[in-house]
């Protein structure tokens, strides 16, 4: 057996004893070092010595603190004896064949108060560094930590290199399904600077690089760097990576594209006492970023955006300001929640941002002074409707925010709108804008032009047809609190025109609105004028005070009916059988609706000089009248305080009548309601027609009237009444008691009587006289008539609902060639025709062409109606 040289003794001594010496350190202070680091426990096994140096089979190590608990597996751990030394890290090549590293976070006590933070020191924080290994190789890493999931594992290989001026070199690479993420990073000191390189990497493809250096000053930390993303082709496996650990069970993001391009800059002034995003944004610098979507990236709550967006800014005592902003940025929403809360005639499929350096807005607010950055902004909005903006701002560079805009244009079009009940085609909106906006409030000008159009407009009862809104000239306050609106008010000119409105109380033709309008959410008036095709205007005053009550108020301009009459071509419930010719017509109505009502209150006030015209076959002239109309709550009364109408013409002329009363009723059956009678009379053949007052309750029998008839002169009929040969003088007085009903007017044992002393008779026509001659029983009635003075003249009236007037008359009287006068007494009874003796008299008459029409048309219906058995 050969010996071994001294030289050969040494190198196997030297690392026994070391490891000797080692072992008893670790045994007689282990105890206080695993405590003074927290670790609870502490195992290996299967150590070993070797030339290449210390050998560990098996490490388990957990370490507990207040920020948590560690635990450490390690597997095939070798300390290489190469570049060992007698301070840390003592071992300077260190492999581990596999490592595994488990993290549990401690929750944080409710009650613990958070420790200030002290200042940075980059000379501890680059400490440790000194202490890192000259090289380590972890050929299996595996590392569990929280995530959204609840634990989530990274699993890859590691390599740290340490060179001799102290430089950090890193490589790791994390699985990623059939991927690899290799991250490199390159840390060391050099004087007051921490310099840090980063890299990231898809399966050998460099995706992100970041270059970093932090300086440390007497108060403040210098931290500089760009971040470059040239091409960044395989975001869907960071986004794959990223949705692993952030994202909840069940969740995922949108697929990403394959490209896009970052890149940022930034160099800051920071304080070393806070670190946090408040202290970030405390601090000074500058800071500039671009980026490059060439397809669309998927944006969660936002939907796809495509394009490229660049910014600038830089920070002054603590104030972030702007320096630049561009953009060119299409967005499609789709699945944005924000989407979901429009209306789908709203819901846009795809938006088109760009924005630009504009030119300094002549007349800039005071609270722009000194801050504002000018853009130029378009927006194009694609879908259902369609909208497009076009505009200069001046944005403010610093906080707090606020905007300006002026000759701002915004264009917008929708083949169909559905909202509250309404339904509009065709829309298109021109509206020029110039305002300002803050956190405070909201100012908004319309300018001349403004104006808002549809091809058709139609609710539950009302239809438009080329509804036109002219708004230029307005302008809108609003006061804004914690991004809400708190109130608003809204003033200016409001034109509406529609060529065509249908409603059911109404004729279909065009419409007009022009007047002002103010509104606010307390309340809203609008007052102005109101016309149409006809020639109809009213002032119409409407108000909605803050307890929602409604008042409406509205005046007929004077109506001279000579030139037509626009509310018989207005309302579709005009009585078609009236026509109003002549004469002046006013009115007004006052509408009130309370706060939860479905029923007005309305007051209606109509006056009418002088009106005249036709009602059926009728004539009518010199009419004066003052009608009072109220609606309240479940009832309506109508008041005729004033009715005189110098004549009425059927046939035979008739009036003046003179006339006032009262009707009221339920809404609910208006055709049920009261009639009140105060006086009713009309002159008639140069005496009076009387009907006596009194109450009257419609909806059930038929209605009674008593008729008085006083001084009616019998020249006067017979001057009417187209018999030939006839001719007489006399009074009469008399009462019909009529009643109406379903049926129509009918007169039941009326009388008429003469006055005394009677008056005379006279009939005398060549077919009596042939009557007399061929009937020798009759002539002594035909001679006594041809000259007849009668002491007594009565009659009984009968009237059925078919128009038939029986009268059964009694003569009492003589004739003075007749037998010296003696005594004559007739019993003669007599049926007319009254409406075919009323057509007679007015077609022998030079009447209107609508009267003639209308007898015309009325006997024919007569004599073609099926009679009666």
């Amino acid at each position: 057996m050969p010996m071994l040289s001294r030289r050969t003794w040494l190198r196997l001594l030297v690392p026994l004893l070391l490891s000797l010496l080692l072992i008893g350190a670790l045994y007689t202070g282990g105890r206080y070092l695993l405590q003074r680091n927290g670790i609870q426990q502490l195992d290996w096994s299967g150590l070993g010595l070797s030339t290449a140096g210390l050998h560990l089979e098996r490490l388990a190590l957990r370490q507990h603190s207040s920020a948590g608990s560690l635990d450490v597996r390690a597997e095939g751990l070798l300390l290489g004896w190469r570049q060992f030394g007698l301070s840390l890290p003592f071992w300077q090549q260190i492999e581990v064949r596999r490592l595994a590293l488990d993290w549990h976070a401690q929750a944080p006590s409710d009650n613990a108060e958070q420790a200030q933070s002290a200042p940075l020191d980059l000379q501890r924080l680059a400490a440790p560094l000194a202490i890192v290994p000259r090289q380590l190789h972890i050929t299996e890493l595996s590392v569990e930590l929280p995530c959204a999931a609840g634990r989530c594992t990274a699993r890859g290989d590691l390599r740290l290199q340490r060179s001799e001026d102290d430089r950090l070199a890193l490589q790791l690479d994390l699985l990623q399904g059939e991927q690899r993420l290799n991250w490199t990073a390159s840390l060391h000191q050099q004087d007051d600077a921490l310099n840090l390189q980063l890299g990231l990497g898809v399966d050998g493809q460099a995706q992100i690089e970041l270059h970093s250096q932090l300086s440390q000053r007497p108060e403040t930390l210098a931290w500089s760097g760009e971040l470059n993303a040239p091409q960044l082709s395989q975001a869907g496996a960071l986004q794959q990576w990223l949705a692993a650990w952030l994202l909840p069970p069940g969740t995922q993001w949108p697929a990403a594209p394959g490209a896009a391009s970052l890149t940022a800059s930034w160099q800051l002034q920071l304080p070393r006492d806070d670190l946090s995003l408040a202290g970030l944004l405390a601090g000074s610098g500058a800071f500039a970023a671009e980026a490059n979507l060439p397809q669309p990236w998927p944006v969660p709550g936002i939907g796809q955006v495509q394009g490229q967006l660049a910014l600038a800014a830089h920070s002054e005592d603590a104030q972030w300001i702007a320096q630049r902003l561009e953009a060119d940025l299409q967005l499609r929403p789709l699945g944005a929640d924000w989407q979901a809360q429009l209306p789908p005639a709203l819901r846009s499929e795809a938006l088109h941002l760009r924005v630009r350096p504009g030119n300094a807005l002549p007349q800039l607010r005071s609270e722009l002074a000194g801050r504002a950055l000018p853009l130029d902004i378009a927006l194009e909005v694609q879908g259902a409707t369609a909208l497009d903006l076009q505009g200069t701002l001046a944005v403010a560079n610093a906080a707090p925010w606020a905007l300006q805009f002026a000759d701002t244009r915004l264009t917008g079009t929708s083949k169909h709108l559905t909202q509250g009940g309404w339904q509009a085609s065709g829309l298109k909106t021109t509206l020029r804008l110039g305002g300002y906006l803050d956190a405070q409030r909201l100012e908004l000008d319309l300018a001349q032009g403004a104006q808002i159009s549809a091809a058709a407009l139609s609710g539950d009862a009302l239809r438009l047809q080329q509804l036109q809104a002219s708004i230029g000239g307005g302008s809108l306050r609003a006061r804004l609190q914690d991004g809400g609106l708190q109130d608003w008010q809204f003033k200016g000119p409001l034109n509406l025109t529609s060529k065509r409105l249908e409603q059911a109380n109404l004729k279909p033709q065009g419409w007009r609105w022009q007047g002002q309008v103010e509104a606010s959410s307390q309340s809203s008036m609008l007052r102005g004028k109101l016309s149409n095709d006809s020639a109809l205007q009213l002032d119409l005053d409407a108000s909605l005070d803050a307890q929602q009550r409604v008042r409406l108020k509205a005046t007929l301009a004077e109506l001279f009916l000579r030139s037509g009459n626009p509310l018989a071509n207005t309302l579709a419930q005009w009585p078609e059988l009236l026509e109003l010719n002549n004469g002046r017509l006013n009115a007004t109505a006052q509408l009130g609706l309370a706060p939860g009502s479905a029923t007005p209150d309305l007051v209606l006030n109509v006056t009418g000089k002088g009106l005249g015209g036709i009602y059926d076959r009728s004539e009518l002239s010199g009419l004066d009248t003052r009608l009072h109309v109220k609606l309240a709550g479940q009832r309506f009364a109508l008041n005729i305080a004033e009715l005189r109408l110098e004549q009425a013409n059927p046939g035979l002329p008739i009036g003046p009548i003179q006339a006032h009363g009262s009707y009221s009723a339920t809404l609910a059956a208006p055709d049920q309601g009261q009639v009140q009678l105060g006086q009713a009379q009309a002159a008639l053949m140069g005496g009076r027609v009387t009907l006596t007052p009194g109450q009257w309750q419609l909806g059930g029998d038929d209605l009674r009237f008593a008729v008085q008839l006083q001084g009616l002169e019998l020249q006067q009929l017979f001057t009417l009444y187209p018999a030939e040969g006839l001719a007489g003088s006399g009074t009469l007085d008399g009462q019909l008691p009529l009643r109406l009903g379903k049926a129509g007017i009918e007169v039941e044992q009326g009388h008429i009587a003469a006055r005394e002393p009677g008056g005379r008779l006279q009939f005398s026509s060549e077919k009596i006289k042939a009557l007399g001659r061929s009937n020798p029983a009759m002539q002594l009635v035909t001679q006594s008539l041809e000259d007849f003075n009668f002491t007594t003249l009565n009659s009984s009236v009968d009237y059925d609902e078919h128009g038939k007037l029986r009268l059964g008359m009694r003569l009492e009287g003589q004739n003075p060639a007749i037998e010296n006068g003696r005594p004559i007494h007739f019993n003669i009874n007599l049926e007319e025709d009254i409406p075919n003796l009323l057509a007679s008299l007015q077609l022998t008459d030079r009447v209107n062409e609508i009267i003639t029409r209308r007898v015309q048309q009325r006997m024919l219906q007569r004599n073609t109606a099926p009679k009666e058995p």
